[in-house]
């Protein structure tokens, strides 16, 4: 049985969006599920320079496993850097092959390529992309930098892996987070062996001009805050 895990509804260019306290989030009446950056094969490339256990390919696929198993979408939307590079992509181990082939039985796969993996592999189940348009949201690896309003339709993007970093009464706590404004969501990442930029970072701080709201994710919880409730790194 998988793990429950708390959930925040959110509005984005007018579409109810179920953000999960694991990272992923629920699209098109929950039927769509949406993941970002899984950086698969990280440990394998970091190994070649460093002493690290290889077990992050497998802690990454078993927690999809988990939220497709919860939600039972029709639809996975991957947002990009699925892998960690290309070439790692290309020779993916047979069971992690099987793994992807047997989450994908009887739903559409959906894989948007990244920085990282701009060539995925032909034994992917389901379709490769650059983007993907679903009721009026355009879903990206990269934010677009230029600025977007209703008119023009809500946005997607993962890429940067935002993380926040929260003051509570005992301690302060750092993790990763959704960040959205209603129209625009950067979305975590999902991966064992990703990092994170503070969402002060310009590279996110300059998407959000106006104010933005915080979903921290935290042990099996999420968390909403305004930026005023962040704190900024020293």
């Amino acid at each position: 049985m998988s793990k429950q895990v708390s959930t925040v509804t959110v509005r984005l260019n007018g579409q109810p969006v179920i953000c999960n306290a694991d990272g992923t989030a629920l699209f098109d009446g929950g039927g769509v599920l949406v993941v970002s950056d899984l950086h698969l094969e990280k440990g394998r490339a970091l190994a070649t320079t460093a002493p690290i256990p290889l077990y992050d390919t497998d802690a990454t696929l078993a927690a999809l496993s988990a939220a497709i198993e919860r939600d039972d979408p029709q639809e996975v939307i991957f947002l990009g850097d699925s892998f960690h590079r290309s070439h790692l992509a290309a020779s993916l181990a047979q069971p992690y092959r099987e793994t992807l082939r047997n989450l994908a039985q009887g739903r559409q796969f959906t894989w948007l390529v990244g920085n990282h993996d701009p060539q995925l592999p032909d034994f992917l189940p389901g379709d490769a992309k650059a983007e993907h348009q679903l009721t009026g949201i355009t879903f990206r690896h990269i934010a677009d930098d230029k600025p977007i309003g209703k008119a023009m339709g809500g946005e997607v993007s993962g890429h940067y892996h935002p993380k926040i970093r929260i003051k509570t009464r005992a301690r302060a706590i750092s993790g990763k987070c959704f960040i959205h404004d209603g129209v625009r969501m950067i979305m975590p990442s999902f991966g064992a062996y990703t990092g994170g930029l503070s969402v002060f970072d310009p590279a996110i701080a300059t998407l959000y001009p106006k104010k933005a709201e915080i979903l921290f994710c935290h042990a099996c919880q999420i968390y909403r805050y305004p930026y005023s409730q962040v704190i900024a790194p020293k």
